[in-house]
């Protein structure tokens, strides 16, 4: 494998979609991935201080469990996206995980903090890597998950062992997608 530039595999957490109006974004996080070994060379983990804490909504605060503790003290929005902003090398090709609202939120969260979007404006969603190996085998067999497969259904397919309390930590995350992304890619013939 041997991919043009290191991977920057980034994820967010937020109180509710309707950013920033409404709900705040609650947590960054990012690996880097080597561009020939996948390997995590650096990562990057924040939580950010909401400014709309009461406004937060109910289902997106039960799935992502990040509680007012966790965030009263952590840096408001803009040292927080400096502070990623200066983590890591601008040319990388960023990758998500169903990423529209990760990079929607991460764009509008640098044009708050007043600061250029410094990546290049390709990314790499590896939720679309991973439908389309699992349409090819015939794999989208999940019939509570809308598209036939999540996040949970490829970890319990490849027996990857995680405490179900930790998902949707943003950096654990991350991990966790890396650690896929890396198994369909050694697998060479693109399958699950």
């Amino acid at each position: 494998m041997n991919f043009k530039r290191d991977i920057l595999l980034i994820d967010t957490e937020f109180s509710g979609f309707n950013f920033p109006k409404k709900h705040d974004l609650l947590q960054i996080a990012a690996v880097l991935l080597d561009k020939k070994t996948l390997k995590e060379k650096k990562f990057f983990d924040t939580y950010v201080r909401p400014t709309n804490w009461n406004t937060r909504d109910i289902a997106s605060m039960k799935i992502n469990k990040i509680s007012w503790e966790m965030v009263k003290d952590a840096p408001p929005l803009n040292i927080a996206i400096k502070k990623f902003n200066r983590a890591f090398p601008k040319n990388v090709i960023q990758a998500f995980y169903v990423g529209y609202n990760d990079k929607r939120i991460l764009l509008e969260a640098y044009r708050r903090a007043k600061i250029k979007w410094p990546f290049d404006y390709h990314y790499f969603d590896l939720w679309a890597l991973f439908y389309g190996v699992l349409a090819k085998n015939n794999q989208l067999k999940s019939k509570k998950d809308f598209a036939g497969f999540g996040l949970e259904y490829l970890i319990k397919k490849f027996k990857i062992k995680i405490n179900k309390n930790q998902m949707h930590n943003a950096l654990v995350d991350c991990r966790l997608e890396a650690e896929i992304l890396r198994r369909v890619i050694a697998d060479g013939r693109g399958s699950l």
